[in-house]
């Protein structure tokens, strides 16, 4: 046991036995059980539902009979991301956590403090016999990492709750009270093919050094697309072939890196483009790198025309910020980013577009914006899917008020208050569960989602005393 010396004992105890369990995104039956299981050896009310959801309730504490019900909220499942240089099976090892100073960590993988930890301060709570609170349900989720599933099929009539707490910030002294909608503009696009003259040569173009990062929290800072280079490097060569283009892996994510494959019969206009492209990129984070060098020689490929049509189809595509909420450009209204390009077995293109929006009736005028473009190009096929709802702000918040006042106590630090751009689940039950009174909130952790994510001891320590302190003046 690496935690067992750590306050509090039962948090990391619990984060500590959940980490033995395999729980990446759709690999959840055995988390899922984990908790029922946990519920059922302390005689506690639970229900699992066929998607795996888990809600446990616990009766209200001595005089917090009758006080409004308390939603302890977070998600079962974690990223399963690794370095390059570990042998990590996610679907049978352990996650295996290191204690470093005032940091826990894992061995060269992601560590599911997001959102383990929060379901462990909620497990501690539920296994508490001396902590004071209304009535409790603590609903835990599956697949909120991948498309929010859990929160998407859960029934809109089984929670009985009046305010949410969703344990699933990543920052301490922040609590969100808002977050963003979403929907995906996917897009197939059929490349026109040809023959390759026997003149020509074969390259390949790699391109790296942008910071990349989370498309909803990092979409206003400066951090570049590389699809965007990359497609400003093709749309400028002259009879060029393309052959493969490929850059990003994920939909929430900004493209930092990727590769073309093309086949030229001068290249000597690489040198100069290149040069150009870093004039024209050199205010982007990071430090961008394209590099060329021999390829495979291939038999077909785009033909220049449709090389040049798919180039300018992306850069058509928009990505970054549409709109922030006013002119203090504090908090992103309307975004997209155009995150991967990939081609698939069948030769086409895959183009994945993630918009984001904090009200509806704006983000239907940015999706005419990309059927509008789209008429451009007939060799693309597009649909709008995977949609997720927006949790709009609410101006009266007793439960936020609450949180607010109740942190400046306890620590002496007024509590910020965050309108997020990314996607939370608290969206979902806004849609579902309209009278709910929700904010998100949770302790410092750091890089989630990659192999150097590392959650804050003392940060996780002060946050479940606070939770604790904000469940007793919820009377």
């Amino acid at each position: 046991m690496v935690l067992q010396n750590l306050e509090p004992k039962k948090v990391f105890k619990y984060f500590e036995e959940i980490s033995k369990i395999p729980r990446g995104s759709g690999n959840e039956k055995a988390i899922s059980d984990y908790l029922v299981n946990f519920a059922k050896e302390r005689n506690l009310e639970v229900y699992q539902d066929e998607a795996l959801n888990v809600i446990i309730k616990k009766p209200g504490t001595k005089g917090y009979e009758n006080s409004k019900k308390i939603i302890l909220q977070g998600h079962m499942d974690m990223v399963n991301e690794k370095s390059e240089d570990s042998n990590h099976d996610f679907d049978k090892d352990p996650i295996e956590i290191i204690l470093d100073g005032d940091f826990i960590h894992a061995n060269k993988t992601t560590l599911g403090a997001d959102n383990g930890i929060g379901v462990a301060m909620s497990l501690a709570i539920l296994d508490s016999d001396n902590i004071e609170h209304a009535p409790l349900e603590v609903l835990v989720t599956v697949s909120e990492e991948t498309d929010m599933h859990g929160a998407q099929v859960l029934s809109d009539s089984i929670l009985e709750g009046d305010y949410l707490i969703n344990i699933d910030s990543e920052e301490e002294g922040i609590m969100t009270v808002a977050s963003a909608g979403g929907e995906l503009y996917f897009a197939h696009y059929t490349p026109e093919l040809e023959e390759i003259p026997k003149d020509y040569k074969f390259y390949d173009v790699k391109f790296s050094g942008f910071l990349g990062g989370h498309s909803g929290g990092e979409i206003a800072n400066n951090r570049g697309n590389m699809v965007k280079v990359m497609a400003d490097f093709l749309v400028n060569l002259k009879d060029v072939m393309l052959i493969d283009f490929l850059s990003g892996s994920k939909d929430n994510a900004i493209p930092s890196n990727g590769i073309i494959k093309l086949a030229i019969k001068d290249n000597s206009e690489f040198d100069d483009l290149i040069k150009s492209l870093y004039e024209k990129y050199k205010s982007i984070e990071g430090n961008l790198n394209i590099v060329y060098s021999d390829g495979l020689n291939e038999k077909t490929a785009q033909s220049i025309e449709s090389t040049k049509d798919f180039a300018n189809y992306l850069l058509d595509q928009h990505t970054g910020v549409k709109a922030f909420t006013d002119e203090t450009k504090e908090f992103v209204e309307l975004s997209s980013t155009l995150a991967i390009v990939k081609k698939i077995e069948d030769g086409t293109y895959e183009i994945w577009n993630s918009m984001r929006f904090g009200k509806r009736n704006e983000f239907e005028e940015f999706k005419n914006d990309f059927v509008e473009m789209s008429k451009k190009y007939p060799n693309a096929k597009y649909e709008f899917t995977n949609y997720y709802p927006e949790w709009e702000y609410k101006e009266d918040s007793k439960l936020r008020d609450i949180a607010r006042d109740l942190y400046k106590d306890f620590t002496g630090k007024t509590m910020e208050i965050d309108i997020t751009h990314g996607g939370l689940e608290c969206g979902v039950f806004y849609i579902k569960y309209k009278h709910l009174d929700m904010i998100s909130i949770g302790p410092d952790i750091f890089e989630a989602h990659t192999p150097r994510e590392r959650a804050s001891v003392s940060s996780i320590k002060r946050m479940y005393e606070y939770i604790i302190e904000l469940l007793k003046h919820l009377k």
